[in-house]
């Protein structure tokens, strides 16, 4: 742009016409500048929701899914987000706690399992698909089940679990040793 001598002017690092958004470096990003921290992911509540480690996430997350389940049982997304937020969970305390770890994948399995259940053939979300996909392949791997034995393992996991998982009735906090 030129000036009124005629001469090359510079412009400012931030010359977006929008005072709403910042730019740098010639990128523009729809978030102000001012605002601190990421909010969570669209369709996910249960994450970064709360600032602290993997484990705090984790756990607040399966506890929001558990309060979700207790105000609406009849849907079955809030048993899904309770299976992923577990099974996260015990993946991260895998080599801390190997016994802890394996009660809450059982419960995950659980509460996969009943999402599983309570969704139809034609509305099963692909959360829950995963969810069962992963737990089944953990119980086929751990203890070299063929699928349908997995499957039958799954319906003893469930009827076993579910209440544990549901209610906590085993709390998190002695699973994890954590608050």
């Amino acid at each position: 742009m030129k000036n009124r001598n005629g001469k090359k002017e510079k412009m400012p690092a931030n010359r977006s016409k929008n005072p709403g958004s910042s730019v740098t470096a010639g990128v523009a990003t729809a978030v102000p500048a001012s605002r601190p921290g990421t909010p969570p992911r669209p369709g996910n509540p249960f994450a970064g929701t709360k600032p602290g480690g993997p484990a705090t996430d984790h756990t607040e997350g399966a506890r929001l899914a558990q309060e979700a389940i207790r105000k609406d049982p009849s849907v079955p997304e809030n048993y899904a987000a309770l299976a992923g937020a577990l099974r996260m969970l015990a993946q991260f305390l895998r080599t801390r706690n190997p016994e802890g770890a394996d009660n809450l994948v059982n419960m995950a399995c659980a509460a996969a399992w009943e999402a599983k259940r309570r969704s139809t053939p034609a509305l099963i979300s692909g959360r829950t698909k995963q969810e069962v996909k992963i737990l089944s392949a953990w119980l086929r791997t751990k203890n070299h089940l063929t699928p349908e034995a997995s499957d039958n393992m799954m319906e003893k996991i469930h009827s076993e679990y579910l209440s544990k998982a549901i209610d906590g009735s085993t709390p998190l906090p002695l699973i994890t040793g954590m608050p």
